[in-house]
């Protein structure tokens, strides 16, 4: 019984340790002239007035500039683009052995709307999207998109044809947006209006905003041909 509790002991503190071991330097920055910044926390400041900077374990900082890649607990961040800003950065949401996928928020700024100043002095409006990426053996990252892709897979067959499929099936929507958008001009130009003011509106209308609702909902549930090239391109690699 003593051996047995003894045993458990052990096995235990070595658990222990190991699970100690695992959350300690976790996280590090890698620097533009390769060397590597271990961390145990690892922070991106936006003070406000001032420069931004990684902050290391509360105590040594560190230029965005100087960074190529880094990884905190919010996961895997490579540099796309030359800055300090956070933008800077792309976040792995593909990991793969050769070919990873990755994104990044832009903020973009427009004006709209009236305005007796003149042009510039509308009524302000932002808005983000994401611009994907991917990096293939771990170089620099590309945009992510159908003719990279196709160069960067071309050696594997099944990854291409995915590719061709996202090809024919996008000429295939954008007629299909054509066409609909096309009726339910039609129906507009076609809708009369009665003598008592209200308006009777064609059928080419409706038919052409049902051609266009249903192609966008059809889209909704179809899966990513190009994130599936990559992913078939990686498991592959795996076998």
């Amino acid at each position: 019984m003593r051996k047995q509790l003894y045993l458990l002991l052990v096995f235990c503190l070595l658990t222990s340790a190991e699970a100690a071991a695992q959350r300690t330097q976790r996280y590090f920055l890698k620097l533009q002239n390769g060397e590597v910044i271990e961390a145990n926390k690892l922070q991106f400041k936006s003070p406000l007035f001032k420069s931004n900077y990684f902050l290391v374990d509360d105590t040594l900082k560190y230029s965005p500039a100087q960074v190529s890649t880094y990884q905190n607990e919010d996961g895997y961040y490579a540099r796309v683009e030359p800055g300090s800003s956070s933008e800077a950065f792309a976040k792995r949401i593909l990991e793969g052995p050769r070919v990873e996928k990755f994104y990044t928020s832009r903020t973009t700024y427009e004006n709209y709307g009236y305005s007796p100043y003149g042009y510039g002095y509308g009524m302000p409006r932002t808005s983000r999207r994401r611009i994907y990426y991917f990096s293939k053996d771990g170089g620099p990252l590309y945009l992510f998109t159908h003719e990279n892709l196709q160069e960067a897979l071309g050696d594997n067959a099944a990854s291409l044809t995915l590719l061709q499929r996202y090809k024919r099936e996008k000429y295939i929507s954008t007629g299909v947006t054509i066409v609909g958008a096309g009726l339910m001009a039609l129906g507009v130009i076609n809708s009369q209006q009665s003598p008592n003011g209200s308006v009777k509106l064609s059928p080419l209308l409706y038919v052409g905003a049902g051609v266009v609702g249903a192609h966008f909902v059809i889209n909704l549930f179809q899966k990513d041909k190009l994130t599936q090239a990559v992913q078939v391109y990686n498991y592959q690699v795996q076998q």
